[in-house]
């Protein structure tokens, strides 16, 4: 593979100084949560021990993300004076089929994992929520919350950063170099609820292969679109399919097909613990063959 992720990235444009990328990256990330928690907590809106409930919950994912979003935007197109193709935000008339296939492998694997869980006799349904009435308005908000949270952070990860560091170094030091900083800035281990060495190098490896193969998908298709439906999907399947918690944060929501809940014999490798299923060893499992098998599929399309 080439130095180029994305086609328009060849075009001339001002660059942003090597070293300085992670910095960017991590900056902006805690300046836009700040913009928009600030005000919220000075007005008592938001506290430490609402900000991940639901309703408050969409505060956060949807305002401080759409402000990390607009502030990268204005960089690539007012520092950088690029367009936003070049970081991978591309509409053609593989767009649709991109983000509806990427959604669909989400859900399939997210569900792949927690049946595997299950199968294993880590989960079972919870016998306390049986019958519970169904609202469908927050399952559907949490959708379009989720599909702005991912598909912002694949726009900097996946789409700036990695392409930034390709365009200097070389693809696989792109992934890699994405992975890395998406993984330190994903991997909170005090809301692991675990001092599990064996826990927390299952969730910090289950989130590193998360990037790699995300970037994989993003090399592939030359665009963000499969890649921020897939990662959408995957946030949002857990939670409201199956009442389990996303990276660590539970709703608490009546979900669509069964309320599920960690049998309690179940070791935490298998349920994942209060990580939920992202720090089962099923995910590694799952995530592993997808990397490995887009692997094979870019270094076949990359022979002569």
């Amino acid at each position: 593979m080439n130095k180029i992720v994305f086609p328009e990235s060849a075009d001339a444009f001002r660059r942003t100084w090597i070293w300085a990328v992670p910095f960017l990256v991590f900056g902006i990330f805690i300046l836009g949560q700040l913009i928009v928690l600030l005000p919220a907590d000075a007005l008592g809106l938001v506290t430490r021990e609402t900000v991940e409930t639901y309703p408050t919950v969409l505060y956060l994912v949807i305002g401080s993300f759409a402000m990390v979003a607009l502030l990268f935007a204005l960089w690539i197109r007012l520092f950088e004076r690029r367009t936003m193709a070049s970081v991978g935000l591309v509409f053609n008339r593989r767009s649709t089929s991109n983000f509806a296939g990427g959604y669909a492998l989400g859900l399939m694997m997210g569900a792949a994992v927690v049946c595997g869980v299950l199968l294993s006799g880590g989960y079972a349904p919870d016998p306390g929520t049986a019958g519970q009435p169904r609202d469908f308005v927050p399952i559907l908000v949490l959708m379009l919350a989720f599909i702005l949270q991912s598909g912002t952070e694949e726009l900097v990860f996946r789409g700036w950063m990695m392409s930034r560091i390709a365009a200097r170094y070389g693809v696989w030091a792109g992934v890699i170099g994405n992975s890395l900083l998406f993984t330190l800035m994903h991997v909170e281990i005090g809301g692991l609820g675990t001092t599990s060495v064996i826990m927390i190098l299952l969730f910090t490896s289950m989130t590193f292969l998360f990037s790699v193969f995300l970037s994989l998908l993003v090399i592939r298709q030359k665009s963000i679109l499969g890649a921020s439906a897939w990662h959408a999907a995957w946030n949002w399947i857990f939670i409201t399919w199956f009442g389990l918690p996303t990276t660590g944060i539970d709703l608490g929501l009546a979900p669509l097909l069964t309320d599920l809940a960690p049998t309690e014999r179940a070791p935490e490798w298998l349920t994942g613990g209060n990580a939920g299923p992202e720090g089962s060893v099923a995910t590694l499992i799952v995530l592993a063959t997808a990397c490995l098998l887009a692997f094979r599929s870019l270094t076949r399309e990359s022979r002569p």
